[in-house]
């Protein structure tokens, strides 16, 4: 038959022209693909808990296809979403949907880097926790004390239970290095752990503070004697004939004008409405407003009691 004739040439043309339509094909219109990194969005995300994406918080998705459509294509069409609808509590693996205008259907293909992601979902604490001024440095104005109130006193602190629970303070820190007078200057509270390390991810409101420093002269001491209050005395016919206080002064410190007003210091009223013996008690010193007792703030008492001898019984006894 003629069509056999020369079929291995006609065969090998066939293919050639095959080839060559793919070819101008190719150049024409390429096949490329291109990567696009979006972010991945949380849906249904539970009220007062925190979602964390533990392999990250972007996606990479490949986008594949003729030039001129993958060239079209906008990262702002595609969307990364994972559903938290049903997820528990901790730390699980969640679908990740994409999502795209349903016409790139024809032309694209869109490869996912990964078709899960892990996540933590963990529930979001708040704590209302005073604020602790750490001083350091020494001021430029010799024989001063420094004081440093915080304003507010105290701040709230959110974030994850786990983070939370790890916080020990949140303080403010200022260097009195070279100060040479009163300051006022705004701070920023940090929350720390048990070591005093930052506990980061964690939100402080207010997020700034105003610190109030004073540099006030240092006190001076004064020693002032102990006197002992007595209140209920010993019921009838018992009576106190002596007592003593250990120790007999004590010193105290404060300003140069409050001590001048300070010329003793008392005893907690020592009650001996039930004793009928001797006895030795350790009672607490009152402290006036405005000064420090310099050492321990209780002292020893001890209180003799006698019985009274009644008039008529002493007279029976003399010959």
């Amino acid at each position: 038959m003629a069509w056999r004739e020369n079929l291995l040439e006609k065969v090998g043309a066939l293919v050639t022209a095959i080839l060559l339509v793919l070819y101008v094909q190719s150049q024409l219109h390429p096949i490329i693909e291109r990567v696009y990194e979006v972010p991945i969005e949380l849906v249904n995300v539970p009220v007062n808990y925190e979602v964390s994406v533990l392999t990250g918080s972007r996606l990479k998705i490949t986008v594949r296809g003729v030039k001129e459509h993958v060239e079209s294509v906008s990262a702002d069409r595609i969307r990364a979403t994972i559903d938290l609808k049903e997820v528990p509590l901790g730390e699980t693996q969640v679908p990740v949907r994409i999502q795209y205008p349903p016409e790139w259907n024809e032309h694209l293909t869109l490869f996912p880097e990964r078709q899960r992601v892990r996540v933590r979902i963990e529930q979001r604490l708040a704590r209302q926790m005073l604020l602790k001024v750490v001083l350091s440095g020494t001021p430029g104005v010799r024989e001063v004390l420094a004081e440093a109130i915080p304003e507010p006193m105290s701040v709230r602190v959110t974030g994850v239970a786990s983070l939370i629970r790890h916080i020990r303070a949140v303080q403010v820190n200022f260097d009195l290095t070279g100060l040479q007078g009163d300051l006022e200057v705004e701070t920023t509270p940090v929350a720390v752990d048990e070591q005093g390390v930052p506990v980061l991810n964690v939100q402080v409101n207010p997020s700034t503070v105003r610190l109030r420093v004073r540099l006030i002269p240092q006190p001076t001491s004064k020693t002032v004697p102990v006197s002992p209050r007595l209140g209920d005395l010993p019921p009838f016919p018992y009576r106190v004939v002596w007592f003593s206080v250990e120790p007999v002064s004590v010193q105290l410190r404060g300003s140069p004008a409050r001590l001048a007003e300070i010329n003793v210091i008392e005893t907690q009223p020592i009650s001996l409405k039930n004793m009928t013996q001797d006895a030795q008690l350790r009672v607490p010193l009152r402290v006036p407003t405005g000064v420090q007792v310099m050492g321990a703030r209780e002292v020893r008492v001890q209180v003799r009691i006698e019985r009274e001898t009644p008039p008529s019984q002493t007279k029976e006894e003399s010959p």
